[in-house]
């Protein structure tokens, strides 16, 4: 091997490390790797002798600008339900605080939340969530006074770096958790941006707002309706408390995406829920990724996407959230392939419990056409959450893309089984039809006629059918379906799905409909 590295793997090998990790520091942490243009996969270079200016400069070192942190839930130690929030409540805004700093990689909630450290060897849940640092806390609640007790570890050698006790009036909770945060910033020699406003004075509303967080990320319908119950209650109690408005925005959204909610019910009221939530707190990165969606999605406004997804990027540098709905919902759609696949990449190393963050990489790999990648990314998001039919749904879609169409079928007809909803049911004549199966694709349409005559069915179902089918009727349906703002239409410039029409001047027309389309 010579003085120059010309690959990721080249660069990892030389290293010691993953090509994930190198791939991450050179995001975060500025390894010199530099790029050559050319394709969806840019190549890249590195040369030895940068890379061990680098390291000697300390640019491995955990402790310098890399450092890297995961917030455990803050144990309870009086007992109650209301307790468990409220801990779960002050963890969750110290991580909201800790990814404003510039170069902190902060552990996403969904993962970190997976451990507490009690009986843990601390240096096995770094090494599964990938921190050099755990804070771990603890509350006691006595009446209107609350105790938080939290000390900082290193996952390296287990040694306590630093440790803080505070004794508040409930009053002051958000005090406390600013300066808990101002604390650790400072125990890794990192910058704190200016600190957040008091989230709502109502310690009801609050925990109502924890819970609803909660639910929302189990993703089941039964948790949908308690989730949506818990943030409208906390918006009752307290309108000017920004946190349950954007809850509720996200939560209808992805309702509706995958079918637990009517879109033509919940859209509006996620809208809606959206801007008030930025109007009481602007200062919140996630809110304004959630309206980048919106504006992409649904209003075909790309460039006022970016706008608000640059934003969220500049409040929330370290979001896997906000990483990952940039990647999937803004960069795929405009076939920014290349760098869908770092920020997804990104996502799954700060969130790398997240079943989510998994099958979007997934089918971010599949729009890459890398299927084997694919295969192994929805492979692993189904092993993290087997109960989520749309995972199944994104294996399939990658097993199918890497040739093993049996597999993937047989994923399909799984969740047909389980999910009998309309756009189930057109995706699944898609898929049959485009594997060569003529009898299935005309029975689902029949079927999807039916379910048409007693419920709304979103007209991208009938596109899909109709392009199992080779019907040319598919360029109309997919006009009505992006005329009602149905997300699906997004996907057409990317999946693989929509080859067969790709090229017809009427599928460049739909593009152009939705802003998407650039000429050759």
């Amino acid at each position: 091997m010579g003085a120059r590295l010309n690959s990721w793997k080249e660069i990892a090998a030389y290293l010691g490390r993953e090509v994930r990790t190198v791939q991450r520091w050179a995001q975060a942490r500025h390894l010199p790797v530099h790029r050559l243009p050319g394709g969806d996969r840019p190549r890249v270079f590195a040369v030895k002798a940068e890379l061990d200016g680098w390291l000697s400069a300390g640019g491995g070192d955990s402790h310098g600008e890399g450092a890297s942190i995961a917030v455990l839930p803050f144990l309870n130690l009086a007992g109650g339900e209301e307790d468990r929030h409220f801990g779960d409540g002050l963890a969750d805004d110290v991580i909201n605080e800790l990814v404003r700093l510039p170069g902190l990689r902060v552990i996403a909630r969904t993962s970190s939340f997976a451990f507490d450290s009690r009986g843990r060897d601390v240096r096995e849940i770094g090494a599964k969530l990938g921190a050099g640092w755990l804070l771990e806390g603890s509350v006691r609640r006595d009446q209107n006074r609350v105790r938080v007790s939290t000390q900082l570890v290193s996952t390296k050698d287990g040694v306590h770096a630093w440790s803080g006790r505070y004794d508040r009036e409930l009053t002051d909770i958000f005090a406390i958790q600013d300066e808990i945060a101002r604390s650790i910033a400072l125990a890794l020699k990192v910058s704190l941006r200016s600190g957040a406003t008091p989230a709502t004075p109502d310690l009801v509303a609050y925990n109502l707002w924890v819970r609803g967080r909660t639910l929302s990320q189990q993703y089941t319908p039964e948790t949908f309706g308690e989730a949506r119950a818990c943030y409208e209650a906390a918006i009752a109690r307290d309108p000017s408390f920004a946190r349950p408005h954007f809850g509720l925005a996200d939560l209808l959204f992805y309702g509706a995406q995958f079918g637990i909610a009517e879109p033509q019910e919940v859209i509006p009221r996620a809208r809606e829920a959206i801007l008030t939530s930025l109007e009481l707190d602007e200062g919140f990165g996630e809110a304004h990724a959630v309206l980048g969606v919106f504006r992409g999605l649904l209003d075909y406004d790309w460039a006022g996407a970016d706008v608000a997804f640059r934003r969220a990027l500049e409040l929330g540098p370290g979001s896997a959230a906000t990483l990952i709905r940039h990647a999937w919902y803004h960069l795929v759609p405009r076939m920014q392939i290349a760098q869908a696949l770092e920020e997804a990449q990104q996502s799954v190393a700060l969130d790398p419990l997240s079943p989510m963050a998994h099958g979007l990489l997934g089918l971010a790999l599949v729009v890459a056409r890398q299927p084997s990648r694919a295969v192994e990314a929805c492979r692993t998001a189904v092993g993290l959450a087997p109960g989520l039919w749309w995972l199944h749904w994104f294996y399939g879609s990658a097993l199918l893309l890497d040739n093993r169409i049996e597999d993937g079928l047989e994923q399909f007809w799984g969740v047909y089984e389980r999910v009998r909803k309309p756009l189930i049911i057109g995706g699944l004549a898609l898929v049959t039809g485009l594997s060569g199966q003529r009898e299935p694709p005309r029975r689902l349409l029949a079927e999807l006629e039916e379910v048409a005559r007693t419920e709304a069915v979103p007209p991208s179902a009938f596109a899909m059918a109709y392009l199992g089918l080779g019907d040319d009727r598919v360029f109309e349906w997919f006009d009505r379906a992006i005329d009602a703002r149905d997300p699906i239409a997004t996907h057409l410039p990317s999946m693989p799905h929509y080859d067969p029409i790709r090229g017809d001047p009427r599928f460049d027309a739909l593009l152009a409909k939705m802003g998407l389309y650039e000429p050759k």
